[in-house]
């Protein structure tokens, strides 16, 4: 799979017996990875036919109650959700490719 510069994926990823979504961007050389999870009500950030909406800034905003995300640290950036921001999942380069996961735990 390629992701593109300025791409945001969602993906279904499996660690051990556990499923996890994800929402992976892509900015420049660097790939990024949160749960995804709005920490305001638990939802999936993206629409109902997979897509993610943006503000004209660059930062996610929640389909479900329009809380916004920063793309690079997760954190919230107004509506819902204030002070609670996405979990990061850890993202690394080997070689061509990218590994994702396992998911940060604080």
């Amino acid at each position: 799979m390629d992701l593109t510069d300025g791409q945001i994926l969602g993906l279904d990823v499996t660690e051990g017996r556990a499923q996890r979504r994800l929402i992976v961007i892509r900015r420049g050389d660097e790939v990024i990875a949160f749960e995804n999870r709005c920490p305001h009500a638990g939802w999936p950030l993206d629409t109902f036919d997979g897509r993610f909406l943006t503000s004209e800034t660059g930062g996610l905003i929640c389909a479900a109650h329009m809380a916004v995300f920063d793309p690079k640290t997760g954190a919230c950036l107004g509506g819902p959700g204030q002070g609670r921001g996405l979990t990061p999942v850890a993202v690394r380069s080997e070689g061509d490719s990218w590994v994702i996961g396992p998911v940060a735990r604080a």
